[in-house]
């Protein structure tokens, strides 16, 4: 999933903020992390599964380039 993908996904949440919207990225059917966006306090939050643990970010960028660099590890340990 690209860089761009992953903003324009995020922003999409923003925009519908009033909405519950949580995104899923998995690997062979296998769950790697969750976000959502928190409308009440303007944060992103992701839910990583392995190792368990919940990360807040304000910002398109910062959320993108976390949820893409796990992706990133993740593809290249399960290879």
């Amino acid at each position: 999933m690209s860089l761009d993908h992953i903003k324009n996904i995020l922003k999409t949440m923003m925009f519908y903020g009033n909405s519950q919207i949580t995104q899923t990225v998995s690997k062979n059917q296998k769950t790697i992390l969750s976000v959502s966006y928190k409308k009440e306090n303007n944060m992103f939050e992701i839910t990583y599964l392995e190792p368990a643990a919940i990360e807040t970010h304000s910002e398109v960028d910062s959320t993108a380039l976390a949820i893409e660099e796990t992706i990133n590890s993740h593809v290249k340990t399960s290879s």
